[in-house]
């Protein structure tokens, strides 16, 4: 083997002639947080029943590894899926849903927090939603697996993004 030396993406962008804008999101971009507070209603609800948490602008890079989610205690067998629904690019092609980009398989069986990022499908590295998004936001959306949403249980999401 031999000593590498390797630039980023974004370095190599800079260095580029001419030289490649970088994404606002990926270089000076602005950290928000969206804060997403949600109780099942007096009946629970059904294995697969969805929350709605948030609301991402276009242009949002979600940033897993500052971002968690806390959470009642839904009983055994439970388990939490953070991903985002449906939507239409300004072009008017379809994103497809992906329920599980931000959290996979979070055990809720017991009260907790979990950091976002976590399990099979989750996005470790954040996730950049498309900047021309017809509808102007995605939804960020939960989904119970495994067995019900109790009556009365809580999801708090606190979700950290990037943005010009």
């Amino acid at each position: 083997m031999a000593v590498t030396t390797e630039k980023s993406t974004q370095v190599t962008n800079l260095r580029a002639v001419p030289p490649v804008k970088n994404q606002s999101s990926e270089d000076s971009g602005k950290l928000r947080i969206k804060v997403g507070n949600f109780t099942q209603g007096a009946a629970a609800g059904d294995a697969n029943s969805t929350m709605d948490l948030c609301e991402l602008p276009g242009g949002a890079r979600v940033i897993p590894a500052l971002s968690a989610v806390n959470f009642s205690a839904f009983g055994v067998g439970r388990t939490l899926d953070i991903g985002f629904t449906a939507h239409t690019k300004a072009d008017g092609t379809t994103v497809v849903a992906v329920v599980d980009k931000f959290l996979d398989g979070g055990d809720v069986a017991a009260a907790g927090v979990l950091p976002l990022g976590g399990g099979t499908n989750a996005s470790k590295t954040g996730y950049q939603i498309e900047k021309s998004v017809s509808e102007g936001y995605v939804t960020v959306q939960g989904k119970c697996l495994g067995d019900t949403i109790p009556a009365g249980a809580t999801v708090n999401l606190f979700l950290v993004y990037a943005i010009d």
